[in-house]
C-alpha cells in the first residue's frame, strides 16, 4: 500500500514538472483554439498623410522604409520606396479593469528629431489621464529589410498591461493575408511577401484574429485576451501580444519573398542587437549630412531637407525619388484602392528635387535624377505626367513645364553626363516648339490654356537648349527655330495671359487662361468642385516663375502688378506669418480634420519658399522665409504639402513633400548667398560658357 502511494505521489510530482514546458512548447494549453473564427472583414483604411516621422538606412543594402503616424509605426515600405505593407504597429494599455488605451488614436501625440544631423526621431504618446507615456524610437537594419522598434514607459508599470498590436497591409493591402504564431515569433504572409516579428516582446499572452472581429484590439475594450487563436486567415488579419512585465520592449520586423528569408533576416539582426542597427542607422545619415556643402550658418533643417529626398529615393532605382512616402488623406482611403499617393515620380518633383539636392551639394544624386529622366521620357521627346519607379507612365496628363524641366535640368548637368545619359534635349526642345506653348495641364495638374508658370518654363528651356547645341552639341540646325519659338512665345505672353479687365487690380497675370484670350470673361473649370469662375478672378503666386527661370525681371511692372493681386486674393496668416494658397477657391484639401478632398484648398509652404526666391532676386532680404519654413516644419524638422489656417499645423496631405523640402533648400542657399542656384541666368553661363 506504501508502495502504491509512493509512486501515486511522485507520478503527481512528474506531472507538476512538465505542466509548465507543456504551457510553452504545446498549443493546446496556450491556445484557446487552433484557428481564430472566420470573419468576412469591410476594407480597412490607411494612414493620415500627415508624418510624424520618416526614415531609411542610408544603405542601399536595407530595402525597407517606414514612417510614424500620431507617434506609432505606420507605413512600412519594402522591397522599393511605393510598396507598403504595414497600416499600424502600435500599442495598447490597459490596467486590467478600468480602461483601454490606443496609444495610436487617443493622448496627446508629439515628435522630435534627435540628432541635428541625422533622420533620428523620438515619439512619444502622453496620456494625461492615466499618467503615462509611451516613447517609442525606430529605426532600420543597414543591411537587410529589418525595422526596429524600441518602446519606453513612462510611469507605473506594476499597474499597467502593454499590448503589441500589428495591422499588417502586405502587397499593398489588408485583403488575403494569413497570419499566425510559432515559437516566440509572430507571422504574416501573402503571396510573395513574409513578415516576421520578434524580439524580447513576443511571448506574453496573444491571439491572432480577424481585424474588427473578436481580434485582440475588440478583446482588450474588456481588459484582456479572453480568447486566444494561434492563427486566423486568410482575410485582414492582425497579430497581438503582452508585452512582458517591465518598462522597455523591442521589437524587429523582419520582411522576405518567404518564410525563411524573413527568418534568416531577423535571426541576423537579433543575434546583433538593436543598439547597434541604431548606431549604424544614424552614422550613415551623419556620414551623408557630412558630404554636403551647407552654406554658413545654415540652419538643421538644411542638412534634414537633403535627408529627406534622399530618403525618398528608391534603392533598386537610382534616381528615382518618389514625391512622398505619403498617400494624402490616407486615412480616408481604402485599402483596396491600389493607389500608391505620392509614391510616383513625378519629373517636376524630381527637377525640384534635384535643383534642392545641387543647393545642398549633392551633385552626384541629381545626376541619377537626370539619368532616370532619360529613362521617362517618351520617344517624341514629351515627359510622362509621372511614372512608376519602372519609368512606367502611370497618369496620362501632358504638361509641357515637365518637358522643359527635362530639358533645364539636361542642360545644367551637361557637363556630367556622358552621352546617351539623361533626357535627350533635341527630342524634348522640338517636342515643345510642336506642342506649346499651351498645356493640357499646368503645373497643379488641372487645367488646360496659356499658363504664365508653364510658358515661362518653355522659353527657358528652348533658350537653354539653344544655348547648349551651339556651345555643347556643335550642331545648330535645329538652334534656330528652338529661338524662334522662345522668342514669339515671350512677345506674346501678356497679350495670352495678362488681364487689364479683372477685378483684382490694374492688371496682372491669370493662373490661367484656356484660350489666350485674358480680357474675355471667359469661364475656368476649378478641380475637386472648387465651381465655375470667371478666369479674371483666379490668380497663382506661381507666375513668379517667370523671375526665377528669367523670362521677366524682378521688378518689371507686370510682375509687381500681379504681387499685389495675388497677395490680396491668395494670402492668408497661420501662426503669425503670411502664406499662400495655390490660387482662390482651391478645393484640393480637406473640410476639417479627418474627412478628404474635395473642400477647402489650404496654405502651401512651398509657396513660402517660391515667394523667398523671389525676394533674393528682388534683392529683397529672404531671411524671414526661411525662418518661416523652419517655423513650419516644427520640432520633427519636415515640411508638408498643406498647412491650416490659424494654426500653421501640417493637414492630412502628404508630409513631408519632397518638392517643400527641395524649396526650402534653394530659398535657404539664396537667402545666405544672394544666388539662386537654380535659375538659369545664374548657371547657364557656367554650363554653357561663350565661345
Amino acid at each position: 500500500m506504501r508502495r502504491r502511494v509512493f509512486l501515486i505521489l511522485i507520478g503527481l510530482l512528474l506531472i507538476g514538472a512538465v505542466a509548465p514546458l507543456i504551457y510553452v512548447l504545446g498549443p493546446g494549453k496556450e491556445w484557446t483554439g487552433e484557428l481564430a473564427p472566420a470573419a468576412r472583414t469591410a476594407p480597412d483604411r490607411w494612414t493620415s498623410g500627415n508624418k510624424d516621422a520618416i526614415g531609411t538606412a542610408r544603405s542601399i543594402a536595407s530595402p525597407v522604409w517606414f514612417t510614424a503616424v500620431h507617434g506609432t509605426l505606420a507605413d512600412v515600405l519594402y522591397p522599393t520606396v511605393d510598396r507598403d505593407n504595414l497600416r499600424q504597429f502600435g500599442f495598447l494599455v490597459t490596467d486590467g479593469s478600468t480602461f483601454f488605451f490606443d496609444a495610436s488614436q487617443q493622448g496627446v501625440a508629439s515628435s522630435r528629431v534627435t540628432d541635428d544631423r541625422a533622420l533620428t526621431y523620438e515619439l512619444r504618446v502622453d496620456d494625461p489621464v492615466h499618467y503615462f507615456s509611451l516613447v517609442t524610437t525606430i529605426a532600420s537594419q543597414s543591411d537587410s529589410p529589418v525595422v526596429f522598434v524600441r518602446v519606453h514607459l513612462v510611469g507605473d508599470s506594476s499597474r499597467l498591461h502593454v499590448y503589441a498590436y500589428l495591422v499588417p497591409h502586405l502587397e499593398e493591402s489588408g485583403a488575403g493575408q494569413t497570419a499566425f504564431f510559432e515559437g516566440n515569433r509572430g507571422y504574416v504572409s501573402k503571396g510573395q511577401t513574409w513578415l516576421a516579428a520578434g524580439g524580447n516582446s513576443t511571448v506574453g499572452s496573444r491571439t491572432a484574429g480577424y481585424l474588427g472581429h473578436g481580434d485582440g484590439y475588440d478583446q482588450l475594450h474588456s481588459h484582456s485576451l479572453a480568447n486566444r487563436f494561434r492563427k486566423a486567415g486568410p482575410g485582414r488579419v492582425t497579430l497581438t501580444w503582452e508585452l512582458p512585465a517591465g518598462a522597455d520592449w523591442t521589437t524587429a520586423l523582419a520582411l522576405g519573398a518567404n518564410r525563411q528569408a524573413a527568418d534568416t533576416a531577423l535571426d541576423s539582426a537579433m543575434r546583433r542587437g538593436a543598439q547597434p542597427a541604431f548606431d549604424a542607422y544614424r552614422n550613415g545619415w551623419r556620414e551623408y549630412a557630412a558630404s554636403l556643402s551647407a552654406p554658413t550658418g545654415a540652419a538643421p533643417l538644411f542638412y534634414y531637407s537633403a535627408e529627406v529626398i534622399k530618403m525618398a529615393e528608391d534603392k533598386r532605382h537610382p534616381g528615382a525619388i518618389v514625391a512622398s512616402l505619403a498617400l494624402p488623406w490616407g486615412d480616408t482611403a481604402t485599402d483596396d484602392t491600389g493607389d500608391a499617393g505620392y509614391r510616383k515620380v513625378w519629373p517636376r518633383d524630381l527637377y525640384h528635387a534635384a535643383s534642392g539636392l545641387l543647393a545642398a551639394g549633392d551633385a552626384t544624386t541629381a545626376a541619377d535624377v537626370a539619368r532616370f529622366m532619360g529613362r521617362q521620357q517618351r520617344a517624341d521627346g514629351s515627359m510622362p505626367q509621372n511614372t512608376n519607379l519602372e519609368a512606367v507612365p502611370v497618369w496620362t496628363g501632358q504638361q509641357l513645364d515637365e518637358t522643359a524641366d527635362a530639358i533645364l535640368l539636361a542642360v545644367r548637368l551637361s557637363n556630367v553626363l556622358v552621352a546617351g545619359e539623361g533626357p535627350d534635349i533635341t527630342k524634348a526642345a522640338d517636342y515643345l516648339v510642336r506642342s506649346g506653348p499651351s498645356t493640357q495641364q499646368e503645373r497643379w495638374e488641372e487645367a488646360a490654356g496659356y499658363s504664365p508658370a508653364t510658358i515661362a518654363a518653355e522659353i527657358a528651356a528652348l533658350d537653354a537648349a539653344v544655348e547648349w547645341s551651339q556651345k555643347k552639341a556643335k550642331s545648330t540646325d535645329r538652334a534656330p527655330v528652338w529661338a524662334a519659338a522662345a522668342r514669339r512665345w515671350d512677345a506674346a505672353l501678356e497679350a495670352q495671359t495678362f488681364t487689364r479687365t479683372g477685378g483684382l487690380g490694374s492688371g496682372y497675370y491669370l493662373r490661367i487662361s484656356a484660350d489666350g484670350h485674358p480680357d474675355a470673361a471667359d469661364l475656368v473649370n476649378i478641380a475637386n468642385n472648387g465651381g465655375v469662375w470667371d478666369q479674371r478672378e483666379i490668380v497663382d503666386p506661381s507666375f513668379l516663375e517667370l523671375v526665377r527661370l528669367g523670362v521677366r525681371p524682378a521688378l518689371d511692372p507686370y510682375v509687381k502688378a500681379t504681387i499685389k493681386a495675388v497677395d490680396a486674393a491668395t494670402s492668408a496668416q497661420a501662426a503669425g506669418m503670411t502664406l499662400w494658397y495655390r490660387y482662390p477657391h482651391d478645393g484640393y484639401g480637406e473640410k476639417n480634420e479627418g474627412s478628404a478632398p474635395p473642400g477647402k484648398g489650404h496654405l502651401w509652404p512651398l509657396l513660402s519658399g517660391e515667394r523667398g526666391v523671389y525676394t533674393a532676386l528682388a534683392g529683397g532680404d529672404a531671411r524671414p522665409y526661411v525662418a518661416a519654413l523652419a517655423s513650419l516644419a516644427g520640432p520633427d524638422q519636415l515640411l508638408g504639402e498643406q498647412v491650416w489656417e490659424g494654426t500653421g499645423l501640417p493637414t492630412g496631405s502628404a508630409r513631408p513633400l519632397v518638392w517643400a523640402h527641395a524649396e526650402y533648400l534653394v530659398l535657404a542657399r539664396a537667402a545666405a548667398t544672394g544666388f539662386v542656384n537654380d535659375s538659369p541666368v545664374n548657371w547657364l553661363a557656367e554650363v554653357c560658357p561663350c565661345a
